[in-house]
C-alpha cells in the first residue's frame, strides 16, 4: 500500500523560545529542521520573553504578536510579567498561570493537525493543551521532562494530591507520551495504565561534545591540577550543597580544584557560601553557553551530576548525555541503585553513584580518581540510546503516526 505523506501544521507549544536560549529547545531544533525539510508548517505559540533578557529587550515584545520565518510561524503571546526585583514565588506562579492560560487559549485559534506540549511549566499548561486537543479531537504528545508533583512534593501529601490530579488528567488525554528515562516511565505508570501509549526517548548530547575538535585547555582549568567540574542548572532539585561539602574535606590537597557553572534559584546562595565558608579550592563562574559547555565537561577530570535523593525518579539531568560523551570519570549523586531503573550505567565503568548526599564518599572518589589521573580510560562505550540521529528518528517516527494518511 502507497503512503502519502501530507504536509501538516505542527504545533509546538513553548515555554521559552529566543531571544531567550533555553538548553531543552538545543533537543527540538534538530527535529523542526527535519519536519520543515519533509515540507511541514511548525508553528510555535511561546509567551513574551524575561528569562535572561534584558529590560530593553522585553519592551520588544510588549504585545502579542506572529512572526512568519519561511516554514516556521511564531505566535508570542503577552503573559504577566514582573520585573527582577519583585521576583517571588506568588509573581512566579501569577506568571505561570498567565502563561498557561493565554497559550492555551492562543492554541484555540491555530490551525494545528498535531500538538507537541512539553511538561513545564508544572501540569496546568499540559493539562489545559491536552484537555482541548481531546476535545477537538487532534492527536497530542505530551513531553513529559520531569514529573510534577513528584519531584516537589511528598507522596500523599495534600498538594501532591492536588496537583497530581491534573498530572494524570494530562497522561488519559495525551494520544502519546514520550519521556526521557526507563525509571520515569515506572514512575508515570504508577499513576494509570499508560503503558500503551508512553516511549522512552532519552535525551541526546546536545553541546555536541563528540564533535569537539582539539583546542587549548580552558583557561580557568590549571593543567597542573585535578579540575572536579559541576556544569548545568542550580536549582532546588540540583544538590550542590553536598558538593561544597565534599570540597571543604579536600581543602588539605592543593592538587584538587573544583569549578561550578551556571545559573538558577539557588547560584546566590552557592556563591555566598563559597566565598563566606571560604572554601579556597572552588570557584562559582556564570553560566557558559551550550556551545561552550562542550569545552568544560571535555577537558573537566571528572564531571559531577547532583540531584536530590529520590529525583531521579521524576527526571534524568540534560547534562547526561553531554558528561557521557566527553567521555570522563562521572560522579552521579543522587543515582541511588534502589530507585532508578537504568541497565545502561552498568556499561559505564568509569560512573561512580553516590546514595544519600554521601559527601565523604564523593570525596573519597575524587581523592582517587586524582592519585590516578594519568590512567587512560578504556572501554568507554558509545550508548545508542544517547544517539542524536537515533533519537531524533524515534521522535519522528512517532510523529509520523499522525502525519501520514
Amino acid at each position: 500500500m502507497r503512503v502519502i505523506i501530507l504536509y501538516m501544521k505542527i504545533t509546538f507549544m513553548l515555554f521559552y523560545y529566543e531571544p531567550e536560549d533555553p538548553t531543552i529547545n538545543y533537543l527540538y531544533r534538530p527535529l523542526w529542521e527535519r519536519l520543515i525539510k519533509e515540507g511541514h508548517e511548525i508553528n510555535i505559540i511561546t509567551p513574551n520573553p524575561t528569562r535572561g533578557v534584558s529590560v530593553e529587550e522585553q519592551a520588544k515584545y510588549k504585545k502579542s504578536s506572529v512572526e512568519v520565518n519561511g516554514k516556521m510561524t511564531i505566535h508570542r503571546v503577552k503573559a504577566f510579567t514582573y520585573k527582577t526585583k519583585a521576583f517571588s514565588k506568588f509573581n512566579l506562579l501569577r506568571r505561570y498561570i498567565s502563561v498557561s492560560r493565554r497559550l492555551a487559549k492562543r492554541l484555540k485559534k491555530v490551525k494545528s493537525d498535531l500538538v507537541f506540549v512539553t511538561s513545564n511549566p508544572p501540569i496546568l499548561y499540559s493539562y489545559l493543551v491536552t484537555k482541548y486537543c481531546q476535545k477537538k479531537n487532534i492527536p497530542v504528545i505530551y513531553n513529559v521532562q520531569d514529573i510534577y508533583p513528584d519531584n516537589v512534593f511528598k507522596r500523599n501529601s495534600f498538594w501532591y494530591n492536588f496537583f497530581d490530579r491534573y498530572q494524570v488528567k494530562s497522561l488519559k488525554q495525551a494520544t502519546e507520551i514520550i519521556t526521557i528515562s526507563e525509571t520515569m516511565r515506572k514512575t508515570l505508570l504508577r499513576k494509570g495504565d499508560f503503558n500503551h501509549k508512553i516511549s522512552v526517548i532519552y535525551n541526546f548530547d546536545i553541546s555536541e561534545v563528540a564533535a569537539l575538535k582539539a583546542t587549548k585547555t580552558p583557561y580557568f582549568f590549571d593543567p597542573t591540577l585535578f579540575n572536579v567540574v559541576y556544569a548545568g542548572n542550580i536549582g532546588y532539585v540540583q544538590d550542590v550543597d553536598v558538593i561544597l561539602a565534599a570540597a571543604k574535606l579536600l581543602m588539605h590537597d592543593p592538587t584538587i580544584a573544583f569549578h561550578i557553572f551556571g545559573e538558577g534559584s539557588q547560584a546566590e546562595r552557592i556563591a555566598t557560601r563559597i566565598r563566606e565558608e571560604n572554601i579556597v579550592n572552588t570557584t562559582h563562574y556564570p553560566p557558559h553557553t551550550v556551545e561552550e559547555s562542550a569545552l568544560l565537561y571535555k577537558y573537566a577530570d571528572v564531571n559531577l551530576i547532583s540531584i536530590l535523593p529520590g529525583i531521579i525518579e521524576t527526571a534524568l539531568p540534560l547534562k547526561t548525555a553531554s558528561c557521557l560523551a566527553a567521555k570522563k570519570p562521572i560522579i552521579f549523586i543522587g543515582l541511588e541503585t534502589f530507585y532508578h531503573s537504568e541497565e545502561w550505567v552498568n556499561d559505564i565503568p568509569a560512573l561512580y553513584s553516590v546514595n544519600y548526599r554521601n559527601y565523604q564518599k564523593v570525596a573519597d572518589i575524587i581523592t582517587k580518581l586524582a592519585e590516578n589521573r594519568f590512567e587512560k580510560l578504556t572501554n568507554y562505550p558509545n550508548l545508542k540510546i544517547f544517539n542524536k540521529e537515533n533519537n531524533i528518528r524515534e521522535y519522528l517516527k512517532i510523529m509520523n503516526k499522525y502525519l501520514k494518511k
